[in-house]
């Protein structure tokens, strides 16, 4: 049953950093009704912009992939007409740690060339290493810029992952192994330059050490420096806010300084409660945390 007063829409979801931000726009997209919820005066999460006493500040992520033509962002900027401008950079980065300097060239070919230089008698296996990573990237990365391919699988995404298998099956040996156990595999564990690339990586992308990192996630975002990295004139903030603005350009809702306070089921979808009011949907996207999650729901359905 409605409470009398709530408003009503067909999804909520819950965070307006990059994730929730996609997952809002590509339901506007499709036609649902869409409300999003931060908790904070801006959107973007930890690769947004916030201002105090008029200075910019980035509240982490400097770079964002995917900026490319044919790419996820490229496409949404292109497609809403937003005003994003960007600059390409060449080196991409610098890498700087106890290794030294590593300047992360936009050409895979001038980076795999500096690393192999770099490892002496094992440069051989630093090829052999980027070559396993570009076809495990070539296979995975379309999974990254095409969201349809992840679940729910419709009959064209199916249809399209059937047809990709010949590139999958080469990828099963990596399932279960971690980037370390690759990098020790093929004896390159011990290429300090080499490590501090991928240590470096893992930390933006996957967001955990080598060690930890899924070995096909990590191996394909190791093209991150490669896939449309660029700086945003203005910062991450003015790409995230003109991704707010399509949202809103499409009917949804965006409310900025409105945390979820509660999550409460009910016979119809959900009750999400609000410092301004209850909102009604039919079902709820979180962007965040397990454990913030459970912190909103009753107590018989946490974890």
């Amino acid at each position: 049953m409605q409470r009398d007063g709530a408003e009503s829409t067909d999804v909520v979801v819950i965070g307006g950093g990059f994730g929730g931000l996609a997952c809002a726009l590509q339901l506007a997209e499709a036609g649902v009704r869409v409300t999003m919820l931060e908790r904070v005066g801006y959107v973007g999460g930890c690769a947004g912009t916030f201002v105090r006493r008029g200075a910019r500040y980035e509240a982490g992520a400097t770079l964002a992939a995917g900026l490319g033509p044919n790419q996820l962002f490229g496409r949404w900027i292109a497609q809403h007409g937003l005003d994003v401008p960007v600059a390409p950079l060449d080196p991409v980065v610098s890498l700087r740690g106890r290794a030294g300097v590593l300047d992360v060239h936009a050409d895979r070919a001038r980076l795999v060339q500096t690393l192999a230089d770099a490892a002496g008698p094992k440069a051989e296996a630093v090829r052999a290493f980027f070559a396993l990573q570009q076809q495990v990237a070539d296979a995975l990365w379309p999974l990254l810029d095409d969201p349809e391919l992840l679940p729910p699988l419709g009959p064209r995404s199916l249809w399209t992952h059937l047809l990709r298998t010949p590139a999958y099956l080469p990828l099963l040996p990596l399932l279960g192994q971690t980037l370390h156990d690759v990098l020790v595999d093929l004896g390159v564990d011990d290429q300090p330059l080499l490590l501090q690339l991928c240590a470096s990586t893992c930390q933006i992308t996957v967001q955990c050490p080598p060690q930890e990192a899924e070995a096909l996630w990590a191996l394909a975002t190791l093209d991150y420096w490669f896939r449309g990295a660029a700086h945003v004139v203005g910062g991450m903030g003015r790409l995230a806010t003109a991704l707010a603005t399509a949202i809103t350009q499409l009917g949804g809702t965006v409310l900025l300084q409105t945390p979820a306070l509660a999550l409460q089921p009910t016979a119809n979808g959900w009750e999400v409660q609000t410092r301004k009011g209850t909102i009604v949907a039919q079902a709820v996207v979180a962007n965040l945390l397990p454990g913030a999650l459970a912190g909103l729901l009753p107590a018989g359905l946490r974890p």
